[in-house]
C-alpha cells in the first residue's frame, strides 16, 4: 500500500486559519492528517467520511488512546521507526511521516484520552 507523503507546510496552508492555542493547533492538524492518511485502515473518529478499507479495521484511535501504556513517547517511537520492533510485530505499513506531522497525530490521539 502506498501512503502519500504530504509536506507539512502544504498541508498547513490548505487548512486555512489556525486555532488560537498551540495545543489546539497540533490536535487539529493531527486530526486532519489522520483523516487524510490513517482513515484508510483506522477509525480516526466516529462518523468519518472515509470508511476503513481494512476489514476488520485496525484499532480505532479511541482504542489506541485508551490503552494504559500509550504515551506521547511510545506513539512517537512507533510512528518514527517504521522498521522498529513494534512496527514489525504489527500490520502497520512501514511509511514515514515528517516529525511535525507525527507530533500532531500524537497530540490528536492523546487528546482522545480525555474524552
Amino acid at each position: 500500500m502506498n501512503i502519500p507523503f504530504l509536506s507539512f507546510a502544504a498541508f498547513a496552508a490548505a487548512l486555512g486559519p489556525l486555532p488560537a492555542s498551540a495545543g489546539e493547533t497540533a490536535v487539529s492538524h493531527g486530526r486532519n492528517t489522520a483523516l487524510e492518511l490513517c482513515a484508510v485502515c483506522h477509525i480516526v473518529e466516529p462518523g468519518q467520511a472515509l470508511a476503513p478499507s481494512l476489514q476488520p479495521p485496525a484499532p480505532s484511535f479511541a482504542e489506541i488512546a485508551a490503552k494504559l501504556d500509550v504515551t506521547a513517547e511510545s506513539l512517537r517511537k512507533f510512528l518514527l521507526e517504521p522498521h522498529g520492533r513494534a512496527r514489525l510485530d504489527s500490520a502497520m505499513p512501514p511509511f514515514l511521516l515528517p516529525r511535525p506531522e507525527v507530533d500532531s497525530v500524537v497530540a490528536y490521539i492523546l487528546s482522545l484520552k480525555t474524552r
